[in-house]
């Protein structure tokens, strides 16, 4: 069978890879013959500033050819002239160059920055970055570079942070309608990424990513990996990095790093030293580039695709390299989780109280992203947050193991009254599963009484809980989820019927993403109650019958003895598309046919 190569850049490609096989002798070859490695989707290219500044467009791609840097990011006010004001023929003529060569426009770097005083300028700089997006769409780019970029001395902190967190949600809106990446690069100021990662939560549109800079700052604090992680799972399609073999930047180091997240942007060469030969200082980039990545390959054997970490007050969940989940136990009124990232990449629930989130409604403060509790437990509220509310107290950890398939935390935790007694004990275990059909989390927590006997109360504030994010809901003004159960009960109808499991959906920056609870069959009073109401708040609670089923208070008690226990197990599925399409009924019969763990 012939093959037809359709554009000159098909055949180009095809070129430089038959050309690659001198490479095949040495450290990567021998690395990408073993077959796929983490890491094997990054790319080497180029960055206009300094090495490529007074090239023209056609020298410039002729250049990345010959040197197979097949990748570039076009520097603002440089000599190829990819600017704003090109008229569309123009425009047109700059994609064609880079659609008949085997180089990859991978977007174009702006000086636009978001942290003025003063206002008028702020909103200059958000419209210019809006003309270059559209450039960059036209001349067939995927994003473009902004900056923070300073941290004004008459502001506070806290104030600039969030003006250019606001304004790169803006530009990240804007961006999507365009099919381009905002991506802020880490600079000026604002270049600790401690004051990074401020800015990326409050820039979660997930339009925006970071461009990592290999700045001195990065060593700083804790050190490399440390900061790398406090942004990791917010990583755009670039990476600039300088010279790899000249200097004191611990690059060997981040490439390592890179490899283990499996990252699969560009590599961007930002030069800064004045060699005779360019091209020649080009290959030798590229070279000493395939050799980290070969010796970040080969050593590491990647097994550990669920991992968790301790991040501060918190412990961080990450599954394939990408943030799933932080566990909030310290100085909180009960452990929680937030955020929970949904299977887009792009969080489920509701921000609120923990930070302020667009269109969220303020009620119930107590409803803390995901948590376990409930509201009487020897007369005690626990689910509460008022003056004469319980807390559930971490004491501590049992077990924290990453894995390649399940990580694993499970803690002991203290139910406290407001008056210092301890009503009872617990021991949680959380389970984190690397699917490839959707993420998973088991919840199996065991009630101990441990200082006398326990009531858990008949009263529908509890138990296992999600609050979601608005678009979700299924009533408010931006509300267009729905619910369903396994009895087929829909929407408000399924508040307070028995199921199985019960699964809630809507759209999330306009794709259609999900969570079921589901009741495993060892669990008491099985199939469970729904507490699930239109407004996103998604509970499974097996004790309150009285409010359910209007029967008499205290029905729905269960009371432990002295000195013995009781253990419930729910697991989450995360998933997109609704009910059907994510096969909810098919995941249940699997997760019921499961037996406990010991």
């Amino acid at each position: 069978m012939s093959t037809i190569h359709n554009t000159r850049r098909d055949f180009l490609k095809q070129s430089m890879c038959l050309g690659a096989a001198a490479v095949a002798a040495g450290p990567l070859g021998r690395v990408l013959a073993a077959g796929y490695k983490p890491g094997s989707r990054m790319r080497f290219g180029l960055v206009t500033y300094q090495w490529g500044r007074d090239w023209a467009l056609p020298t410039l791609i002729a250049n990345c050819e010959k040197t197979r840097v097949l990748g570039v990011e076009l520097r603002t006010q440089h000599a190829h002239g990819v600017e704003s004001g090109l008229n569309a023929q123009q425009r047109r003529d700059v994609k064609n160059r880079f659609d008949d060569s085997p180089v990859t426009l991978v977007g174009l770097g702006t000086n636009f920055a978001f942290h003025h005083v003063d206002q008028a300028r702020l909103r200059k700089d958000i419209e210019g970055a809006k003309q270059y997006i559209k450039l960059s769409r036209d001349v067939g780019g995927s994003g473009v570079k902004v900056k923070p970029n300073d941290l004004p001395k008459n502001v506070s902190r806290e104030k600039t942070i969030e003006q250019i967190g606001k304004s790169l949600n803006k530009l990240g809106r804007f961006g999507a309608d365009y099919g381009q990446e905002v991506r802020l690069e880490v600079h000026g100021s604002c270049s600790p990424l401690p004051i990074i990662k401020g800015i990326m939560d409050v820039a979660d549109h997930p339009n925006v990513g970071v461009c990592w800079n290999c700045n001195s700052q990065d060593l700083q604090g804790k050190g490399l990996e440390h900061n790398f992680n406090l942004v990791k799972d917010r990583f755009g399609d670039t990476v600039h990095v300088r010279e790899l073999n000249i200097g004191s930047y611990p690059y060997q180091e981040l490439m390592n790093l890179l490899v283990e997240m499996n990252y699969a942007g560009w590599i961007l060469l930002e030069a800064r030293t004045k060699p005779k030969d360019r091209i020649k200082a080009l290959i030798e980039q590229r070279q000493v580039w395939q050799q980290m990545i070969a010796k970040a390959q080969a050593p590491r054997a990647i097994t550990r695709n669920v991992r968790i970490d301790h991040v501060g007050k918190k412990l961080r969940v990450e599954i394939n390299g990408k943030l799933f989940t932080e566990y909030n136990y310290q100085d909180v009124p009960r452990p929680f989780f937030y955020p929970v990232i949904g299977p887009t990449g792009v969080p489920i629930i509701r921000h609120w109280p923990m930070k302020e989130g667009e269109n969220e409604a303020q009620d119930h403060r107590h409803h803390r992203s995901l948590w376990f509790t409930h509201g009487e437990v020897n007369g005690v509220d626990f689910w509460s947050e008022g003056s004469r509310s319980g807390k559930i107290v971490h004491d501590k950890f049992v077990e924290i193991s990453s894995g390649r398939d399940v990580g694993i935390i499970q803690s002991r935790n203290k139910w406290v009254s407001r008056d210092g007694k301890v009503i009872c004990t617990d021991t949680r275990t959380h389970r984190f599963y690397n699917r490839p059909d959707g993420q998973m989390m088991d919840f199996e927590i065991t009630i101990h009484a441990s200082h006398g006997k326990v009531v858990m109360g008949d009263t529908k504030e509890g138990s296992m809980a999600i609050r979601l994010t608005p678009t979700m809901r299924v009533e408010g003004k931006v509300g267009k989820g729905h619910i369903v159960n396994s009895q087929g009960h829909r929407d408000g109808a399924a508040w307070g019927k028995r199921a199985a499991w019960c699964d809630y959906f809507g759209p999330v920056e306009g794709q259609i993403v999900g969570v079921a609870i589901f009741d495993h069959p060892t669990n008491p009073k099985h199939p469970t109650w729904w507490h699930v109401r239109t407004y996103g708040l998604f509970a499974a609670n097996p004790f309150g019958v009285h409010n359910f089923e209007g029967k008499p208070k205290g029905t729905g008690d269960i009371t432990i003895p002295s000195g013995q226990s009781l253990t419930f197990r729910y697991r989450l599925y995360f998933h997109k598309g609704d009910e059907k399409q994510a096969k909810v009924a098919e995941h249940y019969r699997e997760y019921a046919a499961t037996k406990p763990e010991k």
